[in-house]
């Protein structure tokens, strides 16, 4: 891969192409690595939420009153409440991780011990519903893309096994909560792997033409 990394946002995003045109290059590679409603409003809706998240985090008391004021994020606030009771001993917020070997790159929203275990946290904002892992469309795959590129980025001295997705939702309705044990996402990790190889596949093909 060259120098360039493109992001795993849109590498998630981009429509798939048929399965059977993909020869499975990157299966060898694993993710733990073996070492000691518009959509600018939503964007911007999104980023208050992460802050408001990455504050209450940082300064959870003393955060919490000011966050639920903000009439912006306040349902999502109080959504999270429950989940970030249970969240310490947080290593990383907001924190740039690249995957220099498969040429990807992305911003974790979160890495902290949840329920005791060392999760990458991936904050969603959501007005429907979403009881399942399954509900969550690619939240999976960006989490365990996340997690693959900062188990390889030399900038982290811990590795990361096991993920979590929150879904936060906008009448305040406690979130959902779905964490991913390490064997899930060896699961997913092989999906992202043949994503990230379709991506490539489509990219190589729409610059041949």
């Amino acid at each position: 891969f060259n120098t360039v990394f493109e992001n795993c946002f849109l590498i998630t995003s981009s429509p798939l192409i048929p399965s059977n045109r993909i020869q499975g290059k990157l299966q060898n590679i694993k993710l733990v690595k073996n070492r000691p409603s518009s959509i600018s409003n939503l964007f911007q809706q999104g980023k208050l939420f992460h802050t408001a998240v990455e504050s209450l985090l940082l300064a959870k008391e003393i955060a919490a009153k000011e966050q639920e004021d903000d009439t912006g994020v306040s349902g999502y606030v109080r959504s999270v409440k429950h989940v970030i009771r249970e969240v310490t001993g947080v290593r990383a917020l907001e924190s740039a991780v690249q995957h220099e070997a498969l040429g990807y790159r992305g911003l974790v929203d979160c890495v902290a011990e949840y329920r005791g275990s060392l999760c990458l946290i991936d904050w969603k904002t959501s007005e429907k519903p979403k009881p399942f892992l399954q509900s969550t469309f690619d939240s999976p795959l960006q989490v365990v893309a996340y997690a693959g590129a900062l188990n390889h980025d030399k900038n982290y001295d811990f590795q990361v096994n096991c993920g979590l997705v929150v879904i936060a939702y906008k009448d305040g309705s406690p979130a959902h909560s779905h964490y991913m044990d390490s064997a899930l996402c060896d699961l997913y990790w092989d999906k992202w792997l043949l994503r990230l190889e379709e991506y490539r596949e489509k990219e190589k093909e729409a610059r041949a033409e």
